[in-house]
């Protein structure tokens, strides 16, 4: 093992510390001491650590809840508990909070530097994993999201480091910008990914089987509860749960949300005992949960719950250039499922696809591939091939010319000015149209628009759509 790591010890024994940091400096690895969780935390904080060796009794805070602390800031390291007070239940504890292994004082120090570099070998696959991870990243793939514009590389560091947390997350964003892939994205690279990823959309489920759905129900608990059934909480159980659509939930049911989420507890619809639950939970939304706490259709305290750590999503239209990135993953997919030989789009196509606003987000522009190689005669997607949305047929005004005269030396800015104003008299007003056309976003449009003056007698003609 060629690399060097950095390892912390953490044991309120000085003899210990100095005779793990003594064996450790003899493998030809950085070591550094602390003498309980407090200190050990700060020096993670400010050098995160490879492997942690750790005591379970500490002064003031556990060695498990070290490791819990470590987890949340998410400081992702390989444990190893060393102890002198084992017991069956902290073994199993901390093998469930993830201790790569579990060793009784006092112990041989050949057995000590077997588990020593066993642990190492595991940190350098997880930092192999995360060089992956980041190469990824820089061809504009994370995980299954797609995409290396400046908003999506930050929502990927986000997610890397809300990932490994035990944080509830609450995503936001439009229809269609993909709130369940970045879901089931943090599951994947959160410790629970073993266990299941449920989701459940508040919106789709009618108000009278929500609850059940959620919480379960015993047998006849209802007409037609003909049996008992686990609801979303027990089956996601050392998992992750998805509650999409969260703001669309019946205040009847968030006051039992709430107790569920604080007391780890829950109780089915007609039933009278209490089912214990690990269960992550994440929140999506796209709606303005501001307005629905304002109007009191939402409790505070829930949002607060639900909103420790927020990822809001970007709409395509603020992203265009991850448009070529998306499409062209898009019919990949969509080539390989239909046996299709489309291996690309032709440039006019690309152009209109680039143009197009995209109300409906990633969804849309995913329906629009899947379509379009399937309808693709040739081994590139041509315009014909494409949604008519995306390729309208957009009646310019006769009146108006169809070129500019520009004199050398004009400034970009009015040139940029004239183009707009132009198009924007073209389509008749339609600002929507027009940042299609232009290639921007509407919301560019309306920021240049407020700039210039007597804009309002050329966007008089129309509204936006």
């Amino acid at each position: 093992m060629n690399q060097i790591y950095r390892v912390l010890v953490v044991d309120d024994e000085e003899h210990i510390r100095k005779g793990l940091a003594r064996i450790i400096s003899g493998l030809g690895h950085e070591v550094d001491v602390a003498v309980d969780a407090e200190e050990a935390l700060l020096k993670a904080d400010s050098s995160p650590p490879d492997l942690v060796i750790t005591d379970l009794q500490l002064p003031g805070r556990t060695g498990l809840e070290l490791i819990a602390d470590l987890k949340d800031r998410g400081i992702e390291c390989t444990v190893v508990v060393l102890t002198g007070h084992g017991t069956i239940d902290s073994a199993v504890e901390a093998t469930r909070r993830g201790v790569f292994d579990y060793l009784l004082k006092p112990i041989e120090p050949e057995r000590l530097t077997t588990v020593i570099l066993k642990g190492l070998e595991r940190s350098a696959m997880r930092r192999e994993v995360f060089m992956l991870r980041r190469e990824m990243i820089r061809s504009g793939r994370f995980q299954t999201l797609v995409g290396k514009s400046p908003p999506m590389l930050e929502l990927y560091r986000l997610i890397d480091q809300v990932a490994p947390t035990t944080a509830s997350v609450l995503i936001t964003g439009e229809s269609g910008t993909g709130k369940e892939v970045v879901a089931r994205t943090i599951h994947d690279l959160s410790p629970r990914a073993s266990g299941r990823f449920v989701a459940i959309s508040c919106a789709a489920i009618p108000e009278t089987l929500l609850e059940s759905e959620i919480l379960g129900h015993e047998k006849g608990a209802f007409t037609g509860a003909t049996a008992s059934r686990s609801g979303c909480f027990e089956l996601a159980d050392k998992g992750t749960l998805l509650l999409d659509e969260i703001a669309e939930m019946p205040a009847s049911l968030q006051s039992k949300l709430l107790r569920v989420l604080e007391e780890k507890k829950v109780r089915r619809v007609g039933g009278t005992r209490e089912f214990p639950v690990d269960v992550r939970v994440l929140a999506a939304t796209n709606a303005s949960v501001e307005k629905r706490l304002a109007s009191g259709q939402f409790r505070e305290d829930l949002y607060f719950r639900l909103n420790v750590f927020t990822l809001n999503l970007p709409p395509l239209r603020e992203r265009p250039e991850d448009i070529p990135i998306l499409a062209n993953a898009f019919l990949e997919e969509y080539a390989r499922d239909n046996r299709k030989t489309v291996v690309g789009f032709a440039d006019e196509a690309l152009m209109l696809l680039h143009r197009y606003s995209w109300p409906g987000n990633v969804r849309e522009l995913r329906n629009a591939i899947q379509r379009a190689v399937i309808l693709a005669k040739e081994e590139e997607v041509q315009p014909s091939d494409l949604p008519p949305a995306v390729r309208p047929n957009v009646r310019m005004d006769p009146s108006r010319p169809r070129s500019l005269s520009v004199q050398v030396g004009t400034p970009l800015a009015e040139v940029e000015k004239a183009v707009i104003l132009e198009t924007l008299q073209g389509c008749k007003g339609n600002k929507t149209r027009a940042a299609s056309m232009l290639g921007i976003s509407a919301k560019t449009l309306h920021l240049k628009l407020k700039q210039y003056r007597g804009v309002e007698e050329v966007t008089r003609v129309g509204e936006l759509s």
